[in-house]
């Protein structure tokens, strides 16, 4: 009897199955690392939301023409109703130390540019001025790394068949 045949149709049947298996694995992988980066990219907007949204009330408190405790009223609330503390905590388990690293940064002059403000610094007080500029330079940086580090996901899942 000649085995040539059956060895043949078994050897193929298993290349066959080895290379649908490799093709679908290499799939699921690229997937999985296109939803781990929209993730992020979510994780990031909504922290960038928080964020920016706090800095805008806390620059409110500053211009508003009323009472001193209802300036720093508004102004200690800001971090809380925006819930920034929360989102900083999800960053620190889905960012990469380079965000991370910004992301405290950010966060630590915001909350310096708050107090400033918050102890009855007017908004075009040069201290308050200071405090903000050096809150939008950590916050450019915090950008430029979260756009580092999303576009480094995504060179990855473009190098990889």
């Amino acid at each position: 009897m000649d085995w040539t045949a059956p060895v043949s149709a078994v050897s193929g049947g298993l290349v066959a199955v080895i290379s649908t298996y490799l093709a679908d694995r290499t799939r699921w992988r690229r997937e999985e690392r296109a939803r781990t980066r929209e993730r992020r990219q979510a994780l990031y907007a909504d922290f960038l939301t928080a964020l920016f949204g706090a800095r805008e009330q806390i620059f409110a408190a500053s211009r508003w023409p009323r009472r001193l405790s209802e300036r720093k009223a508004l102004a200690g609330a800001a971090i809380r109703e925006h819930e920034v503390y929360a989102r900083r905590y999800q960053m620190e388990l889905v960012a990469s130390q380079h965000v991370r690293e910004c992301t405290q940064a950010a966060l630590t002059t915001l909350l310096e540019y708050r107090d400033e403000v918050a102890s009855g610094t007017r908004w075009n007080d040069p201290q308050c001025t200071a405090r903000r500029e050096r809150f939008r330079a950590c916050q450019q940086r915090l950008l430029q790394a979260m756009r580092t580090d999303l576009a480094a996901g995504q060179d990855d899942d473009q190098s990889r068949p």
